[in-house]
């Protein structure tokens, strides 16, 4: 068997890969009754380690991801005792985690390496060694949503609050991973660009329904109505816990829109007499 093995080692071009298949064929002698079939179990491994040999990306020590991104379950189960023999000599397990995490990196390396033709694409690869440290899962959300927002955009270089509105328009629930792009960029590149606003919501019968009812009854005489009301019915339009109320809106124009850290917050009219109130109350 030691002789079919020695025949094959000429076809590797990396000589710790073929050392990988010598040791291999070690290995089999010392979990097998040697048979005549032994050799060509051997022989027939070969091509499972070529395919290590040929990958680009394999390095010392092959680590699970590696064997998940150049094998499919076919081919590894195929090969059972190849299989066996790498996972024992580098102590990896080949499970669920593994396999995903694996799915995740082929993502990744796919969308940077779509993206190299494109503008954006040197960003992305800047924002991926940024991302270095977060599970993988996370920044092949991270870098999902920004390849989508860069293509969006037809990114080329800074951009503002006007772009990002037009895909939260489209994409609203991708509010919290887009601004980890833009803290990406405002550190990295000095791009003075912020989140905008949320867009504040109409009140409605959805969220609150009786105690919103019920304070603006309270409030329909505004100078006497009470501060307390006039900030809880804010906390309720606009989302806000009261601790944040006053750190979120740094001021009130003369129409009564309101002024944010992000920008201007356009104010439905129902709500600017309560705005223009709890604003003087505020001394603003």
């Amino acid at each position: 068997m030691r002789r079919e093995v020695e025949q094959q080692l000429p076809i590797f071009q990396r000589s710790w890969v073929a050392d990988l298949y010598r040791q291999y064929g070690e290995w089999l002698l010392v979990k097998n009754v040697p048979t005549g079939a032994l050799p060509k179990k051997a022989g027939k491994a070969a091509g499972f380690f070529l395919a290590i040999d040929s990958d680009a990306q394999a390095r010392q020590p092959l680590i699970a991801a590696d064997l998940l991104r150049i094998y499919d379950t076919k081919t590894l189960r195929a090969n059972l005792n190849a299989t066996q023999y790498v996972c024992e000599h580098y102590g990896l397990s080949i499970d669920k985690d593994a396999r995903n995490e694996a799915r995740d990196l082929a993502l990744i390396e796919d969308r940077l390496s779509a993206a190299d033709s494109k503008p954006w694409g040197p960003f992305l690869r800047e924002y991926r060694v940024w991302l270095t440290g977060k599970q993988t899962r996370t920044v092949s959300q991270y870098l999902g949503v920004a390849d989508a927002f860069c293509e969006s955009a037809q990114l080329e270089g800074p951009f503002g609050q006007e772009q990002l509105l037009a895909y939260l328009a489209k994409v609203p629930g991708a509010r919290a991973t887009i601004s980890v792009w833009v803290t990406f960029v405002q550190r990295c590149y000095d791009w003075q660009v912020t989140m905008p606003p949320r867009a504040p919501k109409a009140p409605s019968l959805k969220r609150g329904a009786v105690k919103l009812v019920d304070l603006l009854a309270r409030v329909k005489d505004l100078p006497k109505a009470d501060y307390g009301d006039l900030a809880a019915i804010l906390c309720l339009v606009y989302q806000l816990e009261p601790a944040e109320l006053r750190r979120a809106m740094t001021g009130v124009t003369p129409e009564g829109d309101i002024v944010t850290r992000d920008g201007l917050v356009r104010v439905q009219a129902e709500m600017k007499g309560i705005v223009l109130e709890w604003s003087k109350r505020q001394g603003r």
